[in-house]
This record gives C-alpha cells, sequence and structure tokens, in this order.
C-alpha cells in the first residue's frame, strides 16, 4: 500500500505540478488513511470500502479534527483512487458519497437559551430527566439528527463502541453518522437508568 502510495505523490510531483505544501498535506491525510488500514488489518487499497473509511471519519471527528480537516482528507483520498481507477489497481472510490461530520449547530430558536445551557453545562447527575435531556442535546449537536430521528431513535441504531449512529431519514434513506465524546459520555450515563425504567422498550429516550 505504501508503495501506491508513493507513485501516487510521485504521480501529483511530477505529472500534476503540486506545490510542496499541497503534496504534504495530501501525503499527511493519506498516511492518516494508511496508518487506519495497517491498524485494522485492511491488506491493501481495493479492500478498503465505505464502511471503514467512515469509521476512520468518525475516530478523527472523535478526537477533535474539524470538518475542513476531515474534508480535506475525502478530498485527498478521492485523488488517490482516481488514480488507482486509472492505473487498474481498483475499480471503486470508498469516499464517493461521504460527506464530513457538519458543524456544530446553532440552538434551534424554540429552545429556550437559559434552559439550554443548564442542560448542558449543570445537570444534575442523578436526575432521570436532567440525563436524558442532556443525552439528547449531546447527541443532536453532535450528529445533527432531526428531531424525527431523535424521537424515534432506538437502541440498535447505536454503536457506542466505534462512535456511530445509523438513522432512517427522509426518502427512507439510511444515513451514519459519528456521535462525539461528548454524545458518549452523555448517552453513557443515560441508558443505564433508561433500561431501569422501561426494560421493555427498544427506544433510546424514554419519558418514564
Amino acid at each position: 500500500m505504501e508503495h501506491q502510495l508513493d507513485a501516487y505523490c510521485t504521480h501529483l510531483r511530477s505529472e500534476r505540478q503540486v506545490s510542496s505544501h499541497t503534496l504534504e498535506a495530501y501525503r499527511r491525510d493519506l498516511n492518516k488513511v494508511l496508518a487506519f488500514c495497517v491498524k485494522e488489518s485492511i491488506p491493501d487499497w481495493p479492500a478498503l470500502d465505505i464502511q471503514r473509511l467512515r469509521q476512520l471519519v468518525a475516530r478523527l471527528h472523535q478526537q477533535g479534527q474539524s470538518s475542513r480537516s476531515i474534508s480535506r482528507l475525502l478530498s485527498a483520498v478521492r485523488g488517490l483512487y482516481h488514480y488507482l481507477n486509472r492505473e487498474g489497481l481498483c475499480d471503486h472510490d470508498p469516499a464517493n458519497g461521504l460527506s464530513p461530520p457538519k458543524g456544530e449547530r446553532r440552538l434551534p430558536k424554540t429552545l429556550d437559551t437559559d434552559r439550554a445551557l443548564q442542560l448542558l453545562e449543570g445537570a444534575v447527575e442523578d436526575d432521570f430527566l436532567a440525563l436524558r435531556d442532556q443525552a439528547i442535546l449531546e447527541l443532536f449537536y453532535s450528529s445533527g439528527l432531526r428531531l424525527s430521528e431523535l424521537t424515534g431513535l432506538n437502541l440498535d441504531q447505536l454503536d457506542l463502541a466505534d462512535g456511530l449512529v445509523e438513522v432512517l431519514g427522509k426518502g427512507s434513506k439510511t444515513r451514519v453518522l459519528p456521535v462525539g465524546k461528548k454524545a458518549r459520555e452523555a448517552l453513557q450515563a443515560w441508558l443505564p437508568l433508561r433500561g431501569l425504567a422501561n426494560p421493555q422498550d427498544d427506544a433510546v429516550f424514554v419519558s418514564q
């Protein structure tokens, strides 16, 4: 994999004549992808699919990488796979259709600002509703879920180990979105109480 990455960088330098600064940025981003592949025992570039690349995006998001940085990395991946496809070394692009996590969202106008700050910063640890509301808000801001997606979220749609949530949105389209560190911590605090309140219910957020 590293040999093909070296060949691509040579192509960028000699044929595309990209600047040294741009080449360094591309190589730095693609080295992150290469390190991920090595860690996950992905043997070659054709074996990297959109699901595994989405895992990497989620991890980078959890580590505090900005949407802009992740977008740049995905652009580098697309460039690499365009080269690999052209050279007959691969027949797909795992970054095709994959978008970086959305940036921080503003509070919705219908939500009282004081109440939102109270929920996000001052929830009482043993208060059932406070922990539930904090988990809702953290997940809302972290993953950009719609209200209908939040209220209809079930336990089997959450993967806290990998920091992912799968939702069925408009037009019955499935989206897999990253769950940030604060949202995961809030969910881990909330889920044990949710199970005690209504163990037979699959919904992530229950009212009692």
